[in-house]
């Protein structure tokens, strides 16, 4: 597990590097965020700025190789997810900085060489206004994502009611599909920019952004719809079929990622080929609103705005609905990392995490910020001592790493719940008609006294 986190980071490094390069090629007379008269793109000065950002990139994502090789050799779950989230962060944060500092540099040669772009008047093409949407999909394209989303979330809550996290998965795939259709609202609500002096050439350029931004939003929508099916099927599907059903969905993902990307980049290739027919092209320095790579004017209504390089939708932090936009997506990711690490920091660090207690309701099972269970005695079929979990097991909900499984499973295409230490013996299995629970300590002695203990109150 770990030396596949280890791929994961390498792979996410070098594909930040080579993305964050995109910025420094020219695109709509903007290089490194810096709007440049025409005839100068291509000026010595600019192109060595450019490429020594790129070079730097590449220096930086072979130096994070390095940086991110610990994570093969640490012994704990729990470090080794906060040692992966921090080199990770470390990556963002690094690349981010050096384009902050490329763009300053950028926009020193542009003050330097008092390179003043011609002013044009504000354009207002009544035409283009009226067909701004004329290649924008129609909504209908969403159909088949929401159909697929509410079939899953009823099909789950059938076959699993409120258990296993089923509403977990069908509420995030309904906040997902609520995400992109905000998105194609907002795009169908950009407005217009006329580019150049020809009518023609705007109306296409136009049409290119909305028409592959729309269809793109309605294919993610699809493809993040499959996910309410999920808790479902991991309990009617057998374990091989379910695996490979697994595979083949993250497959389809890294698919959806890499269309993402060509899409996205041959619209912005198009876009720049028929800008480049016109005679002339209609200036709009925004400089002043975009620092240090983020969009921020307090004048522009809109909440969301597609960014200068082509390829992203930015949102505008000079509005107080774009900060709070923000704030809300840092708060949310801040509680899940902190969610995801608290339980096994608890779990690798402290001497007793999976707590087994007995009392005449029956027997009481927890685990870090877990939800607890109690077995009754009356439904109790057979107490056992194994040393090894049957093979055939799934996670529905919960954590299985390679020191510790902890939630609901499948085992033996059963339902169970497990508090299990991977390299303590032994386990103590408890059978009743509806479900298995697995447990053991990390001290086994104290697995072998719980077993005992057990027994005895059952009076075997």
């Amino acid at each position: 597990m770990n030396f596949f986190l280890y791929l994961l980071l390498i792979g996410i490094n070098f594909l930040m590097a080579f993305t964050g390069r995109i910025p420094a090629n020219p695109h709509k007379n903007v290089i490194l965020e810096t709007t440049l008269p025409k005839d100068k793109l291509q000026d010595e000065q600019v192109l060595i700025v450019a490429k020594t950002y790129k070079k730097r990139l590449l220096q930086w994502a072979a130096a994070f190789v390095i940086i991110a090789l610990p994570i093969i050799a640490i012994p704990y779950d729990s470090l080794t997810l906060i040692y992966f989230l921090a080199t990770l962060i470390g990556f963002i944060g690094t690349f981010y900085y050096l384009e902050i500092v490329y763009i300053r540099k950028m926009t020193v040669v542009k003050v330097k060489n008092n390179w003043i772009l011609p002013t044009s008047p504000i354009v207002v093409d009544t035409k283009l206004v009226a067909n701004k949407n004329r290649k924008l999909i129609a909504v209908w394209w969403f159909l088949p994502s929401i159909i697929l989303t509410v079939s899953g979330s009823i099909y789950s809550f059938k076959i699993l009611g409120l258990a296993n996290g089923s509403w977990i998965f069908s509420l995030i795939t309904v906040l997902i599909m609520g995400l992109f259709g905000l998105f194609y609202y907002f795009i169908a609500r950009f407005p217009v920019n006329p580019v150049t002096s020809d009518e023609t050439i705007n109306q296409k350029v136009n049409d290119l952004m909305r028409h592959h931004w729309s269809v793109l939003m309605a294919v993610s929508a699809f493809v993040f719809s499959l996910l309410a099916f999920m808790p479902a099927l991991s309990i009617t599907i057998p374990y091989e079929k379910m695996m490979v059903f697994s595979i083949c969905y993250a497959l389809l993902i890294l698919l959806f990622v890499l269309f993402t990307f060509y899409y996205l980049f041959s619209a912005r290739k198009k876009q720049d080929q028929l800008i480049a027919q016109a005679t002339e092209y209609r200036y709009r320095d925004e400089d002043q609103y975009w620092k240090y790579g983020i969009y921020i004017n307090p004048n522009d209504k809109r909440i969301l705005v597609p960014d200068r390089i082509g390829m992203n939708i930015t949102t505008n932090l000079g509005r107080v609905g774009g900060k709070i936009a923000m704030g809300a997506v840092g708060v949310f990711v801040l509680i899940a990392l902190i969610a995801a690490s608290i339980p096994m920091l608890i779990s690798d660090f402290s001497a007793n995490p999976f707590q087994l207690t007995t009392s005449h309701d029956g027997i009481h099972l927890s685990a870090p910020l877990a939800q607890s269970r109690t077995i009754d005695w009356k439904t109790i079929e057979s107490v056992e001592l194994i040393d090894t979990l049957p093979k055939d097991r799934i996670r529905v909900y919960g954590t299985a790493t390679e020191n510790y499984l902890t939630g609901e499973f499948q085992v033996n295409n059963e339902p169970a719940y497990l508090l299990v230490l991977n390299h303590k013996k032994p386990i103590l299995e408890i059978k009743t008609p509806d479900k298995r629970y697995y447990y053991t300590n990390k001290n086994s002695q104290l697995t072998e006294k719980y077993y005992e203990t057990i027994q005895a109150l059952r009076g075997k």
